[in-house]
């Protein structure tokens, strides 16, 4: 069965936001579950703030302070007791020196 109205895909879309409170970077790509996070220097997890749903959609920005020698491959969301809940595969992006990696995940309830 299709949810058919926007109001029930809003709703499943916030409880998604609500719940994926903390998002991470790995070293490797995340599955069925985490993979291996980054550590070091002055990475930590970053709290996301998400959009109000509109036509089932949520997205959050959030930007991480990545340490020299680190490659991010993936992306992981963790609930407020830092339970992996979800993630997936990103543009392998190798750091020679420290920098920053700006992270938009966007939610689609269909």
């Amino acid at each position: 069965m299709a949810l058919a109205t926007a109001t029930i895909k809003n709703a499943l879309a916030s409880a998604y936001g609500s719940t994926a409170v903390a998002a991470a970077l790995y070293t490797t790509v995340p599955g069925g579950s985490a993979g291996t996070e980054v550590t070091g220097g002055a990475y930590t997890r970053k709290t996301t703030s998400w959009s109000s749903a509109v036509g089932g959609v949520v997205t959050t920005t959030v930007t991480f302070d990545v340490p020299a020698g680190v490659t991010v491959q993936g992306y992981g969301l963790h609930n407020g007791s830092g339970t992996y809940l979800d993630g997936g595969a990103l543009t392998s992006q190798g750091f020679s020196t420290a920098g920053t990696y700006a992270l938009t995940v966007t939610y689609t309830q269909s």
